[in-house]
């Protein structure tokens, strides 16, 4: 490891020599005569010992983004949890790897929940937590969370990320996924849908709509709408549209793609960008009431190497960070998701309660909607 301090002062003491022959050069001008002669001055014994050839440039000190990531590859590495294939992570990491060679990444694929039960468990047998960085929803990391074992001090404007991409737990946006109606462009267009989750329960939608038969997203709508409200809709619905029952937000999708309903209601933006970018006849229809699914980057407190994990979470915030993670995973971080009305509201976990809450009450409506399916 380099004298960081030492190697300052030796920059430092070359540029003040050089600006003290400058000043005395500036000091000598403007007295006596002039000739058109031109004389040759006799090299001072600074300029002696430096040579002649020998320039002198000042570098600006880096700041920022840049600043953080030459500490972060003085450290050399930092370990990423994630529930990210190895495969599509090897494809997103490509450009920060091409930016920042000297910043090894300890990947591992892991879910969310998973992840944090073995940080809880290595905290309480007394072991140094693994990850520097750890990928998750708010819900997902909250035994975590509700621990302070997040890093809730790190100032992220030191690598140039916008307030409004930092969540109140000090998690750095990574993406957010709209939730909602998919439908076949080949059978209808927005006209033809409903603008609001009360118009959906139509005659003219009977057999023509799918859902999952695990209650979702009317589980996230609930936390909007209350459990007796969402449970009434469920119930309406039912008797309204007999919706057909599939599993599964691709299996649903692909449903629709077939031509065997009009719509799903658990269309995903990211699956439908995917199913978009091979072609499929498919996009996503939001309305008033739009849940959501917002994953973050949370530094881990005390982490062994913050400057290297804070340098791939800031670049992750940048364009090039977005572009790279959309690419592969088809999910972007925008907020609010792209299409969704300006007028619509927005509904997302945002504590381990509302996730409690939400579970309890998509359980009830699977109840309603899909009381003789069975899980094969």
């Amino acid at each position: 490891m380099t004298d960081k301090n030492g190697g300052r002062l030796a920059r430092l003491l070359v540029v003040l020599t050089v600006f003290a022959l400058v000043a005395a050069a500036c000091s000598n001008e403007g007295g006596g005569d002039t000739t058109t002669e031109a004389t040759e001055a006799p090299a001072t014994t600074a300029e002696q010992d430096m040579g002649p050839t020998t320039t002198v440039v000042a570098v600006e000190q880096a700041e920022g983004l840049a600043a953080v990531c030459e500490s972060g590859a003085e450290e050399g590495s930092f370990t990423y949890w994630a529930t990210i294939e190895p495969d599509n992570f090897s494809e997103i990491v490509a450009p920060f790897e091409a930016r920042y060679p000297d910043i090894e990444i300890d990947f591992l694929s892991i879910r969310e929940e998973d992840g944090a039960q073995r940080i809880l468990t290595a905290v309480a047998a007394g072991s140094e937590i693994e990850p520097d960085l750890i990928y998750g929803s708010q819900d997902g990391l909250f035994p975590i969370i509700d621990r302070d074992l997040i890093d809730t001090e790190y100032d992220w404007s030191q690598v140039d990320v916008n307030d409004d991409m930092i969540h109140p737990t000090n998690m750095v946006r990574l993406f957010v996924v709209g939730l909602g109606i998919a439908y076949n462009t080949n059978l209808a267009t927005p006209d033809d849908l409903p603008s609001t989750w009360e118009e959906l329960l139509d005659e003219k939608y009977a057999q023509d709509l799918v859902i999952d038969p695990r209650g979702n997203p009317f589980d996230l709508l609930s936390i909007a709408w209350g459990e007796e409200a969402t449970l009434d809709y469920a119930t309406r619905l039912k008797a309204t549209v007999d919706p057909i029952i599939i599993k599964g937000g691709t299996a649903g999708m692909t449903e629709v793609l077939a031509g065997g309903a009009l719509m799903t209601t658990s269309g995903r933006a990211d699956s439908n960008a995917e199913l978009q970018s091979e072609g499929a006849p498919i996009e996503m229809h939001y309305m008033d009431f739009v849940p959501i699914r917002v994953l973050y980057n949370g530094l881990m407190i005390d982490a062994d190497n913050p400057n290297a994990a804070a340098c791939f979470a800031g670049w992750l915030a940048t364009d090039e960070g977005k572009t790279a993670f959309e690419s592969v995973e088809f999910k972007a971080n925008e907020f609010p998701p792209e299409g969704v009305p300006g007028d619509a509201t927005l509904v997302a976990v945002e504590s381990a309660d509302d996730a409690a809450r939400a579970n309890a009450t998509g359980a009830m409506v699977a109840d309603i909607l899909a009381p003789d399916f069975v899980d094969e």
